[in-house]
């Protein structure tokens, strides 16, 4: 078990902090901002990615930052790595405008994302998530609680366009 948990991290993981965008237009693209892109973006984009597999949905997940670490913090990678996740060599990538264009949620827990939003793009706002560094675990579960609610949206999303498109 504890070896399909890492696989399914290391496979989640080449979505989370892929450089190319190019998703398919039918696939969704969730991007979670924060400022340094290494901590609460980074637990959201791979709890997420966990789910969205276990749940059988195909989406395309990135992490980013407005001003990003070096590195992901070793508070953050033991957290996740207690939970059967390991991140690899996951480095903090800046955010563009490229990142956000299309996508179909974007997630900020904080930072302002005008400089690279599209044109009528929203944002959901993340940012009451208890800090990382203060109490890792509040922050897991608030995070935790906020993804259950995205997940719920899109497979909505997913079973209307299956309906619209004729594939139920």
């Amino acid at each position: 078990m504890r070896i399909g948990l890492l696989l399914v991290s290391l496979v989640g993981l080449s979505v989370v902090h892929g450089q190319d965008n190019k998703a398919p237009a039918s696939k969704p693209t969730v991007v979670f901002v924060c400022e340094h892109g290494s901590a609460k973006s980074v637990i959201a984009a791979v709890e997420f990615q966990r789910m969205v597999k276990e749940s059988g949905l195909d989406v395309n997940v990135l992490t980013r930052g407005t001003n990003p670490d070096a590195e992901v913090p070793k508070l953050v990678r033991e957290g996740l790595k207690a939970d059967g996740c390991d991140v690899g060599a996951l480095k903090p990538t800046k955010i563009s405008e490229k990142d956000l264009a299309g996508a179909t949620k974007i997630v900020s827990f904080g930072p302002d994302l005008k400089p690279w939003l599209p044109a009528g793009g929203t944002v959901a706002d993340w940012s009451a998530t208890p800090s990382v560094s203060a109490d890792y675990q509040a922050a897991q579960e608030y995070i935790k609680k906020q993804l259950e609610v995205l997940l719920k949206d899109l497979k909505s999303r997913a079973a209307t366009s299956s309906v619209v498109d004729g594939r139920r």
